[in-house]
């Protein structure tokens, strides 16, 4: 009788601990594999070039070619920024880290820089990146997304 009362405690008490992990660990699991839903920019820099507002003007940003594709070179202009002396670019993803891109910016003119730069493959769907200005190693608090399709 005791031999048979240890089976069934000794079965339950498995039944019990395969609940718990199917319920919370293997779920968890699942869940963080997710993509997060990303909410639609307001400009696609797939599709066409965008207008941003900064200090009361307006920063013509154009990526070519499009659609921006993974493992290509892409072209980056931005057109009536202003003047800086030491500007950088720096490029992250935002829903994955995938290290940081440090493409070299060129002045053209006095508000105008270009800037070439290439983007690794990515296991997600969509990809979002964020590029961002930087002068003397500060933010000037300009920066666009744009996303990598697969």
């Amino acid at each position: 009788m005791k031999k048979l009362f240890s089976i069934l405690a000794f079965t339950l008490l498995l039944l019990i601990s395969y609940l718990i992990i199917d319920n919370y660990v293997l779920k968890n699991k699942i869940n963080s594999n997710k993509e997060k839903t990303l909410t639609p920019l307001p400009c696609d820099l797939n599709s066409k070039d965008c207008v941003y507002k900064f200090k009361n003007k307006e920063i013509l940003i154009s990526l070519t070619p499009k659609p921006i594709k993974s493992l290509q070179n892409i072209h980056l202009k931005i057109k009536n920024l202003g003047t800086y002396e030491n500007l950088k670019l720096k490029i992250y993803g935002l829903n994955m880290f995938m290290g940081e891109i440090n493409p070299k910016i060129y002045r053209i003119n006095q508000t105008d820089y270009e800037a070439q730069f290439t983007l690794s493959a990515c296991s997600m769907h969509i990809m979002r990146f964020r590029a961002e200005l930087i002068n003397n190693n500060k933010p000037i608090d300009f920066y666009f997304d744009f996303d990598l399709r697969r």
